[in-house]
């Protein structure tokens, strides 16, 4: 491990000397280096001058609201406060852009001189050209002098971390009511954009999560929830010069930028050259705070060892704002105001005090954008001409910055293209369609292709997708669609998983990669994926593989409906092809884009019911579970007696029970639950544990150090979970299974290199090499004729593995009806 970096007697203004020599790998690069990219008219008729204002809804007061104890406005009286800015200032614009898992209101508010419907028009244009044409916009003069250079922030994203919300109002109050000149330049020149609270739920209820029960700063690239597709539009909106992501509570107060390992798609050079001296001088601003708790900050890069506090995967705002070609700091504020000892008197001055941390940071980052405007602007730009340009990542020298070194380059190969495919040779029609989606709506850009075409030596059908990789923001694409890189003999620690990703591996769809040329074919720019399923002609029994969530949701439907649902051996269904079955298969085919086929001739299999699933975990296996179509109950240790009901099919165990310390009710509950032959999933050591304990399937289960996690190489079996699997898993402190008892059949196994990309100590009784060729999901029938199957990767975490789900289902469909 490398020792921490020696920067701590750097100023900003030494940072910022040191960086001169680093024009050498930014300077313009030629207008004839660069593919020629056509100017296409764009559609302004929909942009409106500012203010843009609006009354906003107020809430009723509540009493409750867990922000008044620490001294912070409460959520019922931002929306006023906002009113009257609007009321007072034509600098204000506020309006209600979504709703929370809650259903509160959430707050996006621009501040910024006012401007007439051309130059509101005359500002998209140039904000456009700075990504369409960087190239171009990098010499435009007029865009130089009177582009308003935008800044993001974005506050209260976890909810109990409140004080982001009070400095953003005090910022906006303060520049909505300043009418120096100074003031009227800087909102002249500059575009700020705040999300009020990005978590309403949780500022309310004092919790970290939303409503739902999500962190929603680990949702940027999976985007389950409605607060982080709002995070992530802004983002994209306003193409932010510098994203600040306010937090608390780490003291001394941190900033970004952090430790490797560093996303391997980032365009690091442009980042870091601005990224560190923008944070050392922030510090010296807290400095000027007076307090004694801000005399000094935590900045990664230089006080922390590798891993320590990293910035690798793209799931953080921050992290997610960087690929978006942003400058972007968490900001953890220092003084925890909830400890249950402190006094009132004491939580307030804790809060005041992280409020002036933030105020100092959205004021410093701006300043810092406008005393280094010309740059900023070439960098951004520069980022996306790059990726237009198909270039490959720079080199970045040690002591690129102070304390840069060969721990700090993370990089990767781009290749030319990714076809995902349409049609024939697409393992799932929605799962790339899902896929297509978040590709756009994370900003990057698809086209389909208009007619047959070959690559690679793969022919493929008009209507698939071709990802060109020379595009602006091809770091991001390339961050979702790479299988990602093994950084296991690069760093001992992480702050965080996943190690690695890849929607293109783990979210089901067929996903291709061209390393040489373009496809030679016609394309067409999409702006979503476009699934269409399929049902055959004629009166034959139809046939579904269940490799989607979208197909086990149409399954039960079709049971809903009280269709008649067969599982064969392989684990799909079959449908009898009555007219009035065909017609409801139909409506599955619009409604969930599957596709049926003829069922083989003289099939045999098992009739299906509904099926109601009993969980012991947490909101990952709930929401899963309602994703696949299944009612899915709640459960607890304690609460088994009046939960564990007749009704309940399959118990999915995601957390650990101690049977041995049941009350005698509850033991008595799961009894019966298993006498009646109840099914059992089992996920990680937890399943495999209660498995054991019960008397079901006699396994040994290891686990993974828990930092383990990443896309894994696995071997399927066959059978009714795993036919027609992906060839990969996604796995998060992954557990295999030993020793397997009599009647346990192996479903899926690690391969004999277990990792493809993340972080796995390779030796070790927990490591890969222990791993290797082991069990990875087991299934088998229990003496008292239970159906039990036993998951060692993770299906459900965070919603991410859409690939998996499908393996989840089909063995709920199993364990409910043998």
């Amino acid at each position: 491990m490398l020792s921490a970096r020696p920067l701590a007697r750097l100023t900003a203004t030494a940072v910022s000397t040191a960086l001169l020599a680093t024009m050498a790998l930014t300077g313009p690069v030629s207008a004839s280096a660069l593919p020629t990219v056509p100017s296409v008219p764009v559609d302004l008729s929909d942009v409106r001058g500012y203010p843009r204002q609006s009354t906003l809804p107020v809430w009723p007061d509540n009493p409750a609201d867990a922000s008044i104890p620490i001294g912070v406005i409460p959520y019922d009286e931002i929306a006023p406060k906002l009113n009257a800015l609007q009321r007072a200032s034509d600098r204000v614009s506020a309006r209600v852009a979504g709703k929370s898992a809650g259903g509160y209101d959430l707050y996006a508010v621009t501040v910024t001189a006012p401007e007439s419907r051309a130059e509101a028009r005359q500002q998209e244009t140039w904000k456009r050209l700075i990504e369409d044409e960087p190239s171009r916009a990098q010499r435009d003069r007029r865009l130089l002098a009177g582009y308003k250079t935008p800044l993001f922030v974005n506050a209260n994203i976890h909810g109990n971390e409140w004080e982001g919300t009070d400095a953003a109002l005090r910022v906006i109050e303060e520049f909505a009511t300043d009418r120096s000149p100074e003031v009227a330049e800087l909102l002249r020149r500059n575009r700020l954009v705040f999300n009020i609270t990005s978590n309403p739920d949780g500022r309310v209820a004092g919790t970290r999560a939303n409503s739902a029960g999500y962190d929603l700063n680990r949702d940027l690239t999976i985007v389950a929830q409605p607060e982080t597709n709002l995070i992530r539009d802004l983002i994209i909106d306003t193409k932010p010069i510098i994203t600040l992501d306010l937090h608390g509570y780490v003291n001394p107060t941190l900033l970004h930028p952090s430790t490797p390992p560093h996303n391997v798609n980032n365009e690091y050079d442009l980042y870091i050259k601005h990224g560190l001296p923008n944070a050392l001088a922030i510090e010296e601003d807290l400095r000027g705070l007076g307090y004694a708790e801000t005399q000094r900050a935590r900045i990664p890069f230089r006080d922390d060892e590798p891993g320590v506090w990293d910035d690798f995967p793209p799931i953080y705002v921050p992290s997610f704002a960087m690929l978006q070609s942003s400058i972007p700091y968490t900001i953890e504020a220092p003084l925890n105001p909830r400890g249950s000892t402190l006094t009132p008197a004491e939580r307030v001055r804790r809060s005041g005090i992280n409020t002036d941390v933030h105020e100092v940071a959205i004021r410093t980052s701006l300043r810092y954008i406008q005393d280094h405007r010309a740059e900023v602007l070439h960098d951004q730009a520069e980022v996306y001409r790059r990726g237009l340009a198909g270039e490959p990542l720079r080199d970045i020298p040690d002591g690129y910055v102070p304390g840069w070194g060969p721990e700090d380059n993370y990089n990767t190969t781009f290749p030319r293209a990714y076809v995902i495919p349409s049609g024939a040779g697409q393992r799932s029609e929605p799962a790339a369609a899902r896929l297509v989606d978040l590709l756009i709506d994370s900003g990057g850009r698809v086209w389909r292709a208009k007619t047959n075409f070959t690559a690679g030596g793969n022919r493929y059908q008009a209507g698939s997708y071709v990802v060109d990789l020379h595009q602006p923001k091809r770091g991001l694409v390339n961050s979702l669609l790479e299988p990602g890189a093994d950084i296991t003999d690069r760093v001992n620690d992480l702050y965080a998983g996943p190690a690695a990703w890849s929607q293109g591996l783990t979210w089901g769809a067929t996903v291709d990669t061209v390393w040489d040329n373009l496809p030679r074919v016609r394309l067409e720019r999409t702006y979503d994926g476009r699934a269409k399923g399929t049902l055959p002609a004629g009166r034959s029994d139809l046939r579904l593989d269940l490799r989607d969530a979208a197909d086990l949701l149409a399954v039960n439907s079709l049971l809903a409906k009280g269709v008649e649902v067969h599982r064969l051996a392989d684990g799909s269904v079959v449908v009898p092809g009555t007219p009035a079955n065909r017609k409801l298969a139909a409506a599955e085919v619009r409604a969930h884009a599957v596709s049926f086929e003829r069922a083989p001739a003289r099939w045999q299999g098992t009739p299906l019911d509904r099926v109601v699933v009993g969980y012991l975990g947490t909101v990952e296996e709930r929401d899963t579970l309602a994703d696949l179509g299944f009612e899915g109950r709640e459960l607890t240790a304690a609460t088994l007696v009046g939960t564990l009901t007749d009704d309940v099919d399959v118990l999915l165990v995601a957390n650990n029970v101690n049977l041995a310390t049941l009350t005698a009710e509850n033991r008595a509950a799961l009894d019966r639950f298993l006498a009646r032959g109840g099914g059992v999933v089992g996920l990680g050591t937890a399943g495999a544990s209660l498995s054991n304990a019960a008397g079901l399937l006699t396994v040994t289960a290891t686990a993974a150090p828990s930092l383990a996690s990443g896309v894994a190489n696995i071997v399927n079996n066959g059978g009714p979970v795993t036919t027609s699997a992906i060839p990969h898993a996604f796995i998060s402190q992954p557990v295999w299974f030993t020793d397997l008892g009599a009647g346990v059949e192996v479903e899926q196994s690690y391969a004999a290199d277990p990792l493809l990309s993340g972080w796995w100590a390779t030796e070790g009784a927990n490591g890969q090499v222990a791993a290797a060729n082991q069990a990875s999901i087991v299934r088998g029938v229990s003496a008292a004729g239970n159906g039990v199957v036993l998951f060692g990767t993770d299906p459900t975490f965070r919603l991410h593995p859409k690939g998996l789900q499908s393996q989840l289902g089909r063995a709920v469909l199993w364990a409910a009806q043998r």
